[in-house]
């Protein structure tokens, strides 16, 4: 299946490029519903998709480092309820943000509301 991405953010993204961002977007790292002092979360990129039904996905991947020099982490991504297209753009972005944890790595409605091209990518 083929997707359109829109990056919203790369942490390897340099200036100018889609996705770059001079803030780090992290959270303190979590096992068993408990923070482990000292570690860290971080997003390794975050972008909305879209398939070639019209389907959009919200993807972030996420990763922590898992000790002898490796990464470890995963990709989430969840399908944007079609619902949510009739809302109006702030409250979709409210709720976009909801989707793959992208809040609790400090991602906001007002940031994605400043994405230059993401209000038409999504179709609003």
């Amino acid at each position: 299946m083929k997707f359109s991405v829109f990056m919203i953010y790369s942490k390897n993204a340099k200036k100018r490029e889609p996705g770059y961002s001079e803030k780090e977007y992290s959270a303190p790292h979590r096992e068993c519903g408990k923070e482990i002092e000292g570690m860290k979360d971080w997003v390794s990129w975050y972008c909305i998709k879209s398939d070639e039904a019209g389907i959009y996905y919200s993807e972030l991947d996420e990763a922590w480092n898992g000790g002898n020099g490796h990464n470890d982490g995963g990709t989430m991504c969840n399908k944007i309820p079609k619902e949510w297209f009739d809302l109006k753009y702030d409250e979709f972005l409210e709720n976009l943000v909801t989707l793959s944890s992208a809040s609790r790595y400090g991602f906001k409605s007002e940031e994605l509301k400043e994405k230059e091209g993401l209000k038409e990518f999504l179709g609003f």
